[in-house]
């Protein structure tokens, strides 16, 4: 079992990814981390498998383009709703109100050399969530836990937010470290985040999984998030316009529209299916059939599932209710 969750773990951690391979960071000076699991790859395909919640990590986009401590404080009120929420630091120690707020935690990190205004990004924003329903004690706990082994060395300050369905806690995390060093943060690196973190939450009691799309089979991109709020709030992106114009067209035509990656993203999705058959086989060999089944079962409802891109499934869609209608005509 221990060869296999090797295997596994590297295929995993580094297929269509560079988040667990070392790197420089922004100093020149090369970047430590500490081992993941043994066993993390194939824990969390078997979650995904089984439909497990999933994770979120995300550093959310700054507003406004200021920096130092007068940003860090306007965010510490953002998160702390104005010092009516607690705000917790890397120590343990709790600060309530926006005075202690701010002596406790922004005057602090002045003192250890953040400067009132920079042109340097001076603290990071990140926040950790759990879909509905996940019990909002293990969510925060959990975070602590993350925050504290991710983010050793570092002066942070965190919050947990309840006002939402999603139980999610916001941390504000001082750029350099004790030494000095600058966090120099990539998208790649907020996979490994989501690992860590999925780690802290069965440590918890709460079972969920850390994959990319990819791992599930899925190809399709997602819809952006900053594009789902325009829409929530009634607006109509003008790229939404433009697939409205081609979807037009399409159906006027009777053409099914062809992505040209399309073949890209089918190979792609082939080769993640394969190596899950192969994982399946392997856990058969070694008597691990309840694992072994949990992975086969996936691997044929996503080929059964087949695949067809955004613009594909728009189409079909709305071919479909044009050939329905038709019909209903010509029945009357």
């Amino acid at each position: 079992m221990k060869q296999l969750e090797q295997r596994v773990d590297k295929w995993f951690l580094e297929f269509k990814t560079r988040s667990t391979r070392p790197r420089k960071g922004s100093d020149g000076g090369g970047v430590m981390r500490r081992p993941l699991k043994r066993g993390t790859g194939l824990k969390n395909i078997q979650s995904a498998a089984l439909k497990k919640p999933e994770v979120m990590v995300k550093i959310p986009p700054r507003k406004g383009a200021a920096n130092g401590i007068g940003a860090i404080r306007n965010h510490l009120d953002y998160i702390s709703r104005n010092g009516k929420l607690d705000v917790e630091d890397q120590d343990g120690l709790i600060y309530a109100g926006k005075k202690q707020i701010h002596d406790g935690v922004a005057n602090a990190w002045k003192a250890l050399g953040v400067p009132e205004k920079s042109r340097k990004r001076q603290a990071i924003n990140v926040v950790l969530s759990m879909p509905p329903g996940t019990n909002p004690a293990a969510v925060k706990n959990a975070s602590r836990e993350f925050a504290s082994e991710q983010f050793e060395g570092h002066q942070f300050a965190f919050v947990q937010h309840l006002d939402e369905k999603h139980p999610h806690v916001h941390l504000c995390i001082m750029m350099k470290n004790q030494f000095g060093r600058r966090m120099d943060p990539r998208k790649a690196d907020l996979f490994e985040w989501r690992l860590r973190f999925a780690d802290k939450m069965r440590e918890q009691g709460v079972e969920c999984a850390a994959t990319r799309r990819v791992h599930r089979g899925k190809t399709q991109r997602s819809e952006y998030s900053s594009l789902r709020h325009m829409r929530k709030r009634g607006q109509v992106p003008n790229v939404y316009r433009q697939q409205t114009i081609e979807l037009a067209l399409a159906v006027r035509d009777s053409s099914r529209p062809v992505h040209p990656f399309l073949r890209d993203q089918m190979q792609t999705r082939n080769i993640v299916l394969a190596e899950y058959g192969r994982i399946a086989k392997e856990l058969y060999k070694i008597g691990a059939t309840a694992e072994a089944r949990v992975i086969s079962r996936f691997v044929r409802e996503n080929w059964l599932d087949g695949h067809a891109t955004q613009a594909q499934q728009r189409f079909d869609q709305t071919h479909e209710k044009i050939q329905e209608r038709t019909q209903s005509r010509e029945q009357k």
